[in-house]
């Protein structure tokens, strides 16, 4: 089931997509042209107990 969860900005997200290449977490990081501006990040889907520790910190998006 697809969750969306809000970052603080960019910075925070190019950390977390930084730290899940790290790990060796399959993602996709979105990149917003021309402004190159990262928009979302994406993981394929993984069990939630082995994903859920990186994104612990984040809030759910309303």
């Amino acid at each position: 089931m697809p969750v969306t969860l809000e970052v603080k900005g960019e910075n925070q997200m190019r950390n977390l997509a930084e730290k899940l290449t790290a790990e060796g977490v399959e993602h996709k990081l979105w990149i917003e042209r021309p402004e190159n501006t990262p928009t979302c990040l994406a993981t394929r889907p993984y069990p939630k107990s082995f994903i859920a520790s990186y994104f612990k910190k984040l809030k759910l998006c309303k």
